[in-house]
C-alpha cells in the first residue's frame, strides 16, 4: 500500500465521520460535551435525600456523593489543561468524555455508599476534562465581542442542560433512586460527533512545572495578574453558592420544611438554571453597553438578594423564585469569568489559565455540598441561605476597593 493510499485510511479511523469545517458547529459540540460534564452535578441532586436513605448514611454523609466528583478536578484540571496545551483538545475531550459517561454509568450498579463515592470520583477525572476544554475551545474558536457572544451561549447551553438534568433525574428516580445514573451513557454516542473536531497536534511546551511558571510570568507582564486572581476569587463565592447551597442545601431544605419530593425538588432546583440562561443570553447584548465590572457588580447583587428571599420564602414557590434569581447572578458572572480565563493566557497558555480556573472551582465544588449539608443539620437551611446571602452582600460591598487597592500596589511593583 502507497502512503497517500494509507493516508486517507488513517483519517477514517480517527475522524469515522468526517472533520467539521463550521466554527458554530464546532461551537456546538463544545457545548454539548461541556453539557455533560454539568450532568455530574445535577442528575444527583433532588436524589440526595433518598440516596441517604438508601445507603443509610445522613445528610452530612450524602454531600460527599455531591462532591465527589469534583475531588479530582482539584487535584488534576491544571495537568488536564497542560496535556490540552502539549498534545491538542481534541484527545483530551475525547479520552474525557468517554471516561466520564462510563464512570457515571457506573453509579447505577453502585449499591453501597463507598462504591458510589469511587464511581463519582473517577466520573469526576472526565468532568475536569470536558467541562474546563468546552471553554478552551471556545476561546480559541472566537475572539473580541464574538468571544462574549459565544461564552454566553456556551454558558446558556450548559445550563439548559443542567437544568433539565435535576428533572429528568428527579422523575426516573421517583421509582429507582440509581437509575438516574444510566443517562450519562449518551455520551458514548456524543463521542462519535465530537470525534468531527479537527485533529490538533497540540503546541511546545515544556514540564508541567515550567509551563506553570512561563503562565504566570506571561499573565503577569501583561498587567492582567490582579483581575485573574479577583476572578478566581469570586468563582469560589458564586460556585459554593451553586452547589452547597444551591444544589445540596435546597433539596434538604424543601424536604425538610416543605414536604417535597423528588421530582418537585428536581423543577424547583431547575429555577436557578432558568435565571442562569436568562442571563446568559443576554450577556453580549450587557457587555457591549456596559463594563465588566458593572455586571460583577450586578451579579453579586442578585445572587446576594436571591440567597436572601430563599432564606426568608414562606412556600416552596418564592424559594423558587429566590433561586431564579441567583441564577441571574450567577449566569452574569461566568460568561465573564470563562471570558477572561481564556483571555489571559493567549493561544499559547490558555488551557492551562482556563484549566486553572476550573480547578478553583473544583475546590468551591468540593467545600460547598458538605458546608451546605453541615451548615443545613447544624443551624437550618433558613439561616445557612441568609449566611450566604450576608457573604454575597459582603463582596460586594467591598471588591471593587480591594481591586484598585491591588492594582496601585502591582503598578508599583512592576518595573
Amino acid at each position: 500500500m502507497t502512503e497517500t493510499q494509507a493516508r486517507p485510511s488513517f483519517s477514517r479511523l480517527i475522524h469515522p465521520v468526517g472533520i467539521s469545517a463550521s466554527r458554530w458547529e464546532r461551537l456546538a459540540i463544545a457545548v454539548a460535551a461541556g453539557s455533560m460534564g454539568t450532568l455530574g452535578f445535577s442528575i444527583t441532586s433532588p436524589l440526595l435525600p433518598d440516596l441517604a436513605e438508601a445507603l443509610a448514611v445522613d445528610a452530612a454523609g450524602i454531600g460527599l456523593v455531591q462532591a465527589a466528583v469534583s475531588v479530582p478536578g482539584v487535584l488534576l484540571s491544571m495537568l488536564i489543561g497542560y496535556f490540552a496545551d502539549r498534545v491538542g483538545r481534541r484527545r483530551v475531550v475525547l479520552f474525557s468524555l468517554i471516561l466520564f459517561s462510563l464512570a457515571g454509568a457506573a453509579g447505577f450498579f453502585a449499591r453501597s455508599f463507598w462504591l458510589l463515592v469511587a464511581a463519582r470520583l473517577i466520573q469526576g477525572i472526565g468532568t475536569s476534562g470536558i467541562l474546563g476544554l468546552s471553554i478552551v475551545l471556545v476561546g480559541d474558536l472566537f475572539t473580541g465581542a464574538e468571544r462574549t457572544r459565544a461564552m454566553g451561549i456556551n454558558m446558556a447551553g450548559l445550563t439548559v442542560v443542567n437544568m433539565a438534568g435535576p428533572t429528568l433525574s428527579g422523575l426516573i428516580g421517583e421509582t429507582d433512586v440509581f437509575r438516574p445514573f444510566l443517562i450519562f451513557l449518551i455520551g458514548l454516542p456524543l463521542a462519535v460527533w465530537v470525534s468531527r473536531m479537527p485533529t490538533d497536534g497540540g503546541r511546545d511546551a515544556e514540564s508541567p512545572l515550567r509551563h506553570l511558571g512561563d503562565t504566570m510570568r506571561f499573565i503577569r507582564q501583561k498587567g492582567h495578574l490582579v483581575d485573574y486572581a479577583g476572578v478566581l476569587i469570586i468563582t469560589v463565592a458564586n460556585t459554593v453558592l451553586l452547589h452547597g447551597f444551591g444544589y445540596t442545601t435546597t433539596p434538604l431544605y424543601l424536604d425538610e420544611v416543605f414536604g417535597i419530593g423528588a421530582s418537585g425538588r428536581g423543577l424547583i432546583i431547575a429555577a436557578f438554571q432558568v435565571g442562569t440562561v436568562v442571563a446568559a443570553i443576554q450577556i453580549g447584548r450587557l457587555r457591549a453597553r456596559r463594563t465588566g465590572s458593572s455586571l460583577v457588580s450586578l451579579s453579586l447583587a442578585a445572587m446576594a438578594v436571591g440567597a436572601l428571599i430563599t432564606a426568608a420564602a414562606p412556600s416552596w414557590w418564592v424559594v423558587a423564585i429566590g433561586l431564579g434569581v441567583s441564577g441571574i447572578g450567577f449566569g452574569l458572572f461566568v460568561p465573564l469569568a470563562q471570558e477572561r480565563a481564556a483571555e489571559v493566557g493567549g493561544a499559547v497558555y490558555r488551557g492551562l489559565t482556563v484549566l486553572m480556573w476550573v480547578t478553583v472551582v473544583r475546590v468551591a465544588q468540593v467545600i460547598g455540598p458538605p458546608m451546605g449539608a453541615s451548615m443545613s443539620e447544624g443551624i437550618g437551611p433558613r439561616a445557612t441561605f441568609a449566611t450566604a446571602g450576608i457573604g454575597m452582600a459582603v463582596a460586594l460591598l467591598t471588591w471593587q476597593p480591594i481591586r484598585r487597592y491591588a492594582q496601585l500596589s502591582e503598578r508599583k511593583e512592576r518595573p
